[in-house]
């Protein structure tokens, strides 16, 4: 297993989350993925005294069992590092198939005994007195005692004097916590061992929320009264339906030209799972990405190149579509022209993406569309700018995407106001500003609610939509099984790597592009 410095998973973190998870917490009591509470390297966790003896039997298949409703029954969760069976059975709800032993989570979540508000936040999914508990939350219709002791956070009469978890997602499939035996059983799309879970930095439609922030589509919908809903997409008009970044995709190897279903053209692994899902794209945000703002999108008024008439003279002129009173909407289609930042073809090979853009035809001016440090195909806001000849243009430049810093960083203009991003000089460390995680140095992923356009490289993403900083020294386990780069950090999907390296990209992406500008993306 490879390890890399903490991160915003998601929601978180994702996030994203962006997981098992609550896919965001933003709390100094969050245990930082792979580090315990006991301070060891291993994240060993001692559970906390509830009473409960750990000895009384967990059931014939390992799961959590109730007889009475009053989890006696129910097995202690055990620490990282004991040997396990599946993913239920450990206090980090992550049992590594391979050695047979508990693992620090693959995601962002609450261990054991840490304050809580709701089951989502902890990684056993039961949050009981405010306090995250070593046992496993209950699974869909089995017989409970409190709302709280279920997967779904709630227990309804059975109407035999009894309690019964009902569902939180009636008639579809079973949300994050619930066991499983493959991926297509959970509504997450991703099946760890035996409990579905949360796959991405944010969290999948269909599966559990607390609210919005943590949501892949941007949209958190409960019930009234419950503290627990199931994420949706946000509605919105001349958006299309693409896939937005976070939510698990269909992928090919190697990855088909255009990209596929998602918004920004690129379904990519998340490393710390290993499961394809869209990556977010750099600086603003494409055709059909959430946003909350329209300077969030590509062409919005003011933005770089949004001045440049299309064949019919007409400015992009691109806004974040909203459905009547909501928060987060999607970016829609904007007039004639593709604007800078958005999806273009390549001159080098037909896609379905459209060769207008804003700049200028991309056939006549090949430089107009220029692939991102994702390898996504971008208008670009300069036309014709060659940076072979020119170098990177200098810093504090205003830029769509990395397409227009060569590669480089285009970062949230740090004062704010037009232009909206900005080329910087060099990757960003932790703590600071980004627009997605190819902006962050090696390692550390850009943690960014669902629908802005600004996050904070090695940053986690509290459940009200607020970003902070973690402590030091967490780190987040990838799923590669490589050797790590130096400093034993490997370096995310779209960030630096040395031209030629087969180690120093997560999840086993190759390093492409030349010496100097090379990033870990699919060629």
């Amino acid at each position: 297993m490879r390890k890399l410095p903490w991160a915003a998973l998601g929601l978180l973190a994702a996030v994203a989350a962006t997981n098992v998870v609550f896919v965001g917490c933003g709390s100094d009591d969050v245990a930082p993925i792979g580090e315990g509470t006991d301070g060891g390297d291993e994240g060993a966790v001692t559970p906390p005294d509830t009473g409960v003896d750990p000895g009384l039997d967990s059931g014939a298949d390992g799961f959590i069992t109730t007889i009475d409703g009053s989890r006696a029954d129910s097995a202690v969760c055990t620490a990282t590092g004991a040997t396990c069976t599946k993913s239920s059975e450990c206090c980090t709800a992550n049992c590594n198939a391979t050695s047979g032993k508990c693992e620090a989570p693959n995601t962002l979540c609450k261990i054991p005994g840490t304050a809580c508000v709701t089951g989502n936040e902890c990684c056993t999914f039961s949050c009981i007195g405010n306090s995250c508990s070593n046992i496993q939350c209950v699974a869909d219709n089995l017989a409970c005692a409190n709302d709280n002791e279920c997967c779904g956070g709630k227990c309804a009469p059975d109407g035999l004097g009894g309690g019964k978890c009902t569902p939180l997602n009636p008639g579809g499939k079973p949300t994050s916590g619930n066991p499983c035996v493959m991926s297509s059983d959970c509504a997450s799309k991703f099946c760890n061992n035996g409990i579905c879970s949360n796959p991405s930095f944010c969290v999948q439609t269909g599966d559990t929320c607390s609210g919005a922030a943590e949501c892949c589509g941007g949209v958190c919908t409960k019930a009234a009264g419950s503290t627990l809903g199931i994420c949706s997409v946000a509605s919105a008009s001349g958006a299309g339906n693409c896939l937005n970044a976070g939510v698990v995709c269909p992928q090919s190897m190697p990855p088909a030209l255009c990209g596929g279903q998602c918004c920004s053209k690129s379904c990519a692994p998340y490393a710390p799972t290993g499961v394809d899902v869209c990556q977010p794209e750099s600086g603003c945000r494409v055709t059909g990405s959430i946003c909350m703002q329209n300077a969030d999108c590509c062409g919005a008024l003011g933005s770089p190149g949004s001045n440049k008439g299309g064949p019919g003279g007409q400015a992009a002129n691109v806004t974040c579509s909203k459905a009547a009173g909501a928060t987060v909407g999607r970016c829609d289609n904007g007039n004639a022209c593709s604007p800078a930042g958005n999806i273009c073809r390549l001159a080098a090979f037909s896609c379905s993406a459209t060769d207008t853009c804003c700049a200028g035809n991309v056939q006549q001016h090949p430089l107009n569309c220029k692939q991102d440090a994702l390898g996504i195909p971008r208008c670009t806001a300069a036309s014709d700018y060659d940076c072979t000849v020119s170098g990177p243009p200098a810093p504090g430049t205003g830029c769509a995407s990395t397409a227009d810093c060569c590669g480089g960083p285009c970062v949230p203009n740090p004062a704010g106001g037009q232009p909206a991003f900005i080329c910087a000089s060099a990757c960003v460390a932790s703590g600071g500003t980004c627009s997605s995680t190819a902006d962050c140095c090696p390692g550390l992923p850009c943690a960014i609610p669902p629908g802005a356009s600004k996050g904070v490289c090695g940053g986690v993403v509290s459940p009200d939509g607020g970003v902070g900083v973690p402590p030091d020294g967490g780190v987040i386990v990838t799923q590669d099984g490589g050797t790590a780069g130096e400093g034993g950090v490997c370096a995310l999907y779209g960030q630096g790597c040395t031209a030629g390296s087969t180690t120093q990209c997560c999840s086993g992406v190759p390093c492409t592009g030349a010496a100097g500008t090379a990033t870990c993306r699919f060629p």
